[in-house]
């Protein structure tokens, strides 16, 4: 894995959205590198982590546990955006005396439903007729919230320019066929927080409050001016409410 290792103190593991890579996290790098050490790498596939192939999220929580042994960190606090929060939850449940504190960001527990399974075969579909330049206009209206800064969408828009055809499409078949975790995240004992940008039309901000609900003393935050990717929409106040979490927050 291709990993942005930055900074001294506790770790946090960042996970980047799709079909996004490791970059996605510099707005919170200087942020949290004062005070952790920051773990970013690229997911499989994606970014400098070549050549993609075929996984799992149970294997992709493998990979980061190997990463972590490689780095030598034993426990971390860890954070996800969008596909990176359905990584985190499978790697609490393998690996759960790693996790130190748990941020869920645009996420959400539940498996696809048959709805969103025939959205995400489409979508397989047209990556595999057209490759992964369908991928930027297709997604960036629901990525980012109307009107967002100019900036922000030509980032993205770069990075989702930048994906590998197969990575972007082992990616899509991971998600369709994920586990679901909405009856198990009330196991969860570490401390959580569940983040949302309230113009997200990906993950409604109900269904964030909801999985908060279900896990025991969570934090919810809703993000405000940020769609999916509340983190490049909204960065000040996403470092702000996450670095009182993880300096301050607890059960």
């Amino acid at each position: 894995m291709k990993v942005i290792d930055q900074g001294k103190g506790p770790a946090i593991l960042l996970l980047h959205a799709f079909p996004l890579n490791r970059t996605m996290w510099e707005p919170q790098l200087d942020v949290l590198s004062s005070k952790f050490r920051v773990i970013a790498p690229d997911l499989r596939g994606f970014g400098g982590s070549q050549p993609p192939s075929p996984w799992t999220m149970a294997e992709m929580a493998d990979d980061l546990s190997a990463l972590l042994d490689d780095l030598e960190v034993k426990t971390c606090a860890v954070a996800g955006v969008s596909m990176g929060g359905y990584i985190a939850l499978p790697f609490w449940s393998a690996y759960p005396e790693r996790v130190s504190k748990l941020v869920l960001a645009n996420t959400r527990a539940r498996a696809d439903n048959d709805t969103e399974k025939a959205a995400r075969n489409e979508m397989i579909a047209a990556i595999q007729q057209s490759g992964s330049g369908t991928l930027p206009d297709r997604m960036l209206p629901r990525l980012l919230r109307p009107n967002a800064p100019m900036d922000v969408v030509q980032t993205v828009r770069k990075m989702i320019e930048g994906v590998d055809t197969a990575a972007a499409t082992y990616a899509v078949m991971a998600m369709r066929d994920r586990v679901d975790f909405s009856t198990t995240v009330h196991r969860i004992t570490c401390p959580t927080m569940v983040v949302t940008g309230k113009d997200d039309v990906i993950i409604r901000t109900e269904d964030s409050r909801a999985m908060a609900d279900s896990i025991p003393g969570c934090r919810f935050v809703e993000v405000p001016e940020s769609g999916h990717l509340s983190n490049l929409e909204n960065p000040n106040e996403f470092n702000r409410v996450l670095m009182d979490f993880l300096l301050y927050g607890g059960l």
